[in-house]
């Protein structure tokens, strides 16, 4: 991998290299194509357990993708390459599957959740840099309804962002995060539940003040009428923060990059 400093730039590919703009380093970066031939792969016997590996990867990628998928209400509070790192996490959720051999191992995230809580999705900004406070998060006993609150909160001096910012809102994002299984019947991984079958729902509260005097705060997010969240899935909480410089005349001026969000309770 290299970047580009002369005068000649270009985004897509040509040949074998590639060329991209990388948000987080600012920089253009060219990349070659390489790797071993995936038709060796796949007719070796010998490499068995990498095409094993491989059949994971994707799995990673698809509980991954559900997931970016899922708080994609969230998406302005979130800040550079996060992909890498969920699937990081869903591959080690994977190793914890002991009773499955290589290229079948599942992801039970439904059963080890605690790898998610805390992640936040905003590397310009990480979400604890941002807001200082410890909210409480529940959930009702169906599952259906998620609560966020705040008590005794003093918003002075609970954020910090290098610009000026005169108010805040809040999101609270839930979502359904199924399984990932090996299906003998197709030969490949699939989400125990098909997305169609998943809900997701976001709520924001109203704008607020920085103010210095203490508030209860609550924020409730609840699925749909009738649905109710299925065995072997995950419901995420993510909570974001969304900044304004000012409000006038009943509209917020949105501060450059809004603010930051995390995934802070799964249950």
């Amino acid at each position: 991998m290299a970047s580009i400093k002369g005068p000649i730039q270009f985004t897509g590919r040509l040949g074998d290299i590639r060329s991209y703009y990388d948000k987080d380093l600012k920089k253009q970066i060219l990349s070659t194509k390489g790797g071993i031939n995936k038709n060796i792969i796949k007719n070796n016997p010998k490499l068995w357990r990498t095409k094993a590996m491989n059949k994971e990867w994707i799995a990673c990628g698809i509980w991954a993708r559900i997931i970016r998928n899922g708080t994609g209400d969230l998406s302005d509070l979130k800040n550079g390459r996060n992909n890498g790192k969920l699937i990081g996490i869903a591959k080690r959720i994977q190793k914890m599957s002991q009773n499955d051999g290589y290229g079948t191992r599942k992801i039970e995230s439904s059963k080890f959740n605690y790898l998610l809580k805390g992640f936040s999705m905003n590397n310009a900004h990480p979400f604890k840099e941002v807001f200082f406070e410890n909210p409480t998060l529940s959930i009702t006993d169906d599952r259906r309804t998620v609560t966020l609150e705040l008590k005794h909160f003093t918003p002075s001096g609970k954020f910090s962002w290098p610009e000026h910012i005169s108010h805040f809102r809040i999101y609270l994002s839930i979502c359904e995060v199924p399984d990932i299984v090996w299906s003998e019947r197709y030969r490949c991984y699939l989400p125990i539940y098909s997305e169609g079958y998943l809900s997701a729902v976001t709520t924001v509260s109203d704008w607020m003040n920085m103010s210095s005097e203490n508030i209860d705060f609550q924020l409730t997010a609840s699925f749909e009428d009738g649905h109710q969240p299925k065995e072997k899935t995950l419901i995420i909480a993510a909570m974001g923060v969304e900044f304004a410089s000012v409000i006038q005349h009943y509209t917020a001026l949105i501060v450059k990059g809004h603010g930051s969000m995390a995934i802070l309770e799964c249950f």
